[in-house]
């Protein structure tokens, strides 16, 4: 059983360092369904179900906390969606943390940490108990389904404080660092019935390896696992991915 166990692991760290980085939220309409895969703006594709993407903040030193990520991104005559019809979002979790140290631990995130997410005009913040939020339009599906658009994902340290260094800013304080998570869902609704998408992982890394975050992603729960954390399992997920790290 512990070598099958490990086996599994090694496999899924093989995939994530290959599959996870850097991909858009790729929507599809498959018989009857909304799924998701993976679109680089290279044009590399991973098909569905792709429900785990991974992004980092600090890639930009001079604007390193608000990064245009994820990004929801269909080429047209590609996806089968249908044109006109409006796809939104829904988040599912409060924010998740781990600090990067031992096996994958997600808490809530250090104290007054938080996150936004700002796509169009709608801005919705994340904190450790901020739970599932209705969130808002996307963007309605363009000719031949074509759907391009991007969140704007801040992280603050606490309220007030800013996020811009360099700028003279004396509120300026550097978010912690570690990996940021939290789940979401895509939603489309189509001649009045509304499909949704398995529930997707947003996993960040802020200033650690990349191994430490393909971990996190590798740790991310299994969509029926979700409900423990809405109901505040969070404990009972902690064990499981200790058990596993034995």
């Amino acid at each position: 059983m512990k070598r099958s166990i490990v086996a599994l692991i090694v496999i899924v760290f093989v995939y994530a360092g290959t599959a996870w980085a850097d991909f858009d939220i790729s929507p599809f309409f498959e018989n009857g369904k909304l799924v998701t895969g993976g679109l680089s703006h290279e044009g590399d594709r991973i098909s569905p179900s792709k429900t785990i993407f991974g992004y980092d903040f600090g890639e930009d030193p001079y604007d390193p906390f608000n990064p245009s990520d994820p990004g929801v991104n269909q080429t047209a005559g590609v996806g089968n969606l249908p044109v006109g019809d409006p796809i939104r979002y829904n988040i599912l979790s409060s924010l998740l943390y781990w600090d990067g140290n031992g096996p994958v631990n997600f808490v809530a995130p250090p104290e007054q940490t938080y996150m936004t997410l700002l796509v169009g005009s709608s801005l919705k913040t994340l904190t450790g108990t901020s739970g599932p939020q209705t969130g808002s339009l996307i963007q309605t599906i363009g000719d031949g389904g074509f759907v391009h658009k991007h969140f704007t994902t801040s992280l603050y340290a606490a309220p007030g404080a800013g996020n811009i260094p360099d700028i003279g800013d004396l509120t300026y304080i550097e978010p912690t660092t570690g990996i940021y998570a939290f789940s979401m869902e895509l939603t489309l609704t189509d001649s009045g019935k509304t499909y949704v998408s398995d529930p997707l992982w947003i996993v960040w890394n802020n200033g650690m390896s990349e191994e430490v975050h393909d971990a996190a992603m590798a740790a991310v729960p299994e969509p029926a696992s979700i409900v423990l954390l809405l109901a505040g399992g969070l404990a009972v997920f902690r064990r499981r991915y200790r058990s596993l790290n034995k």
